[in-house]
């Protein structure tokens, strides 16, 4: 899905499809979207009970007070779990010894606010994390989304300063896609790869996971200017993003602050309308909630999660966002068989007292059989799985050079050394060549437990297309990632857009002791 331009200022999205190449170069990469297949044969539901006044409600309800229907047939109830069985010990020295507390995903959203809306973000996260006792009552991790990467800052923990310390030492840059219609496309594919990237992380972990996203989301548009088969494509890539999330028990909190201060205007002299706004008023299409809206606000609903706006109270709405997301009750059923035509299975839950509301996820895409393959979920998957092994990997030839240590901020900066062998140089004008490449670097315990990781799209250029030249290069990545306790190896792993070659190589822990400590540098206005 490249070049898309959004025509801002009306109810109306238009995209670009068609300049800066053909339609069939676009629908060429759409359709590799797919719908993720559901393998498993019990649906998780974890459900908020709220009652008239929109308070959870955690005590005195058992299995018989639930009702669950897919696509309106009525289901068995195969296990109950009240909000009780979620908590931890507080005097436990674990930070999730059963798994079983919900985990929180802090999410700051760098890549799509602006620069004064970031500031005012971070100093609410951080307004919110000060205010909380030393010891959490459930883990929680935090990722930022930048212009260019994902990155996790710190893994699940307990311990509040953990957390303010990954905050503190997060670098400042210029979000410099917010404010261009020509980066909308490239933003909603980051946004839109974060989430089914966190899914990834969180596959096969067991316990409820709450997204609470502090930022606008992903751009939004409606498909009324696509042709159908491109509508098909689009509608393919969100189906199995809901469905990654789903199927990780992942629920979407998305929190867009209404600070108005140092917005851009557009041509016309206007302040640019708040898409999450849109969202939270869109008329949502029961069946088919991606006919029309392609938006994070159809996620929100799809996950169970709940979508503020337009507020400046965020350190009160991610409090509201963590008790919604923390106090619930977990029912199971085993759905029958269907047919594999990639629609919706609608879910809803009700309650015997008409008083009381559920709030979960809505449903889950049943598996497409005429579905594609997904490349560019492949690549995430390939990344995720080299970052955690010890197989060595030499579909492209990289090797650490040098490493340096920062102690005052738990970070680490590497020099990547990347032979040209296997890239697959394109050539473009001027007699240059390019190559687009997907780098991962992840700090791993001794158990392979990924405690900090950055993804980050890059792409390389070379002053020539001479293919003998080509084949010497040497191309030097500078890579910065956080070192966090019980860090026992680093792990770079490096994929080719095209042909899926990756490369993987690993610093110990021998070689982290060793490696020279120095202050870390003093933080620059980062933009490109």
């Amino acid at each position: 899905m490249r070049h898309i331009r959004a025509q801002l200022g009306a109810a109306f999205f238009g995209i670009g499809i068609l300049s800066k190449g053909s339609s069939a170069q676009i629908q060429q990469q759409t359709s590799d979207m797919a719908t993720i297949r559901v393998n498993s044969r019990l649906v998780f539901l974890d459900v908020t009970v709220l009652d008239k006044k929109g308070r959870p409600v955690v005590g005195g309800l058992t299995k018989d007070d639930f009702t669950i229907a897919e696509d309106k047939k009525p289901q068995p109830i195969f296990s109950f779990e009240a909000p009780q069985a979620h908590a931890i010990d507080g005097t436990a020295g674990d930070d999730n010894p059963d798994g079983k507390a919900p985990v929180t995903i802090f999410v700051l959203d760098l890549l799509n606010s602006s620069f004064e809306d970031f500031a005012f973000i971070r100093y609410s996260v951080r307004a919110y994390l000060a205010a909380q006792p030393p010891l959490l009552a459930a883990p929680a991790e935090m990722m930022v989304i930048r212009n260019q990467s994902l990155e996790l800052l710190q893994s699940p923990t307990r311990d509040k300063e953990e957390l303010l310390s990954a905050l503190d030492h997060l670098p400042p840059a210029i979000p410099y896609k917010w404010a261009r219609d020509s980066f909308i496309e490239e933003r909603f594919d980051q946004s839109v790869d974060a989430l089914q990237q966190i899914a990834l992380q969180n596959k096969g972990a067991p316990g409820r996971k709450n997204i609470i996203w502090v930022g606008e989301g992903s751009p939004s548009f409606t498909t009324t200017t696509f042709t159908q088969p491109v509508v098909h494509q689009l509608q393919q890539y969100m189906h199995s993003t809901t469905n990654m999330l789903v199927d990780s028990r992942i629920s979407l909190f998305v929190i867009y602050p209404g600070l108005k201060i140092g917005h851009f205007v557009n041509l016309a002299g206007q302040s640019p309308v708040s898409m999450s706004a849109g969202d939270a008023e869109a008329d949502i299409n029961s069946l088919n909630p991606f006919a029309e809206n392609i938006s994070f606000g159809v996620f929100v609903n799809e996950t169970g999660g709940r979508l503020f706006y337009n507020r400046n109270d965020v350190n009160q709405e991610i409090g509201q966002s963590q008790e919604l997301g923390s106090k619930y009750y977990t029912l199971t059923y085993q759905p029958h068989g269907g047919n594999e035509d990639g629609k919706l299975r609608q879910i809803r839950v009700t309650l015997r007292d008409p008083n009381l509301r559920a709030m979960t996820k809505t449903g889950y895409y049943a598996p497409d059989k005429s579905a594609p393959i997904n490349t560019r979920q492949q690549t995430l998957i390939n990344l995720a799985e080299a970052a955690r092994s010890t197989v060595p990997l030499r579909g492209l030839d990289i090797q650490v050079s040098s490493v340096v240590r920062h102690p005052d901020t738990n970070s680490a900066d590497l020099t990547v050394l990347l032979k040209s062998k296997g890239l697959g140089w394109q050539s473009i004008d001027n007699g240059k060549s390019t190559v687009d490449i997907t780098v991962a670097v992840a700090s791993l315990t001794g158990t392979q437990k990924v405690l900090a990781s950055k993804v980050e799209r890059l792409v390389l250029q070379a002053p020539t297309q001479d293919p003998a030249h080509l084949e010497r290069l040497v191309t030097p990545l500078q890579l910065t990632v956080r070192v966090p306790r019980k860090t026992q190896s680093i792990r770079v792993v490096t994929e080719t857009a095209s042909g899926g070659r990756i490369g993987a190589v690993g610093v110990d822990h021998k070689a982290l002791d060793s490696a020279p400590a120095t202050p870390a540098p003093q933080p620059h206005l980062l933009s490109r």
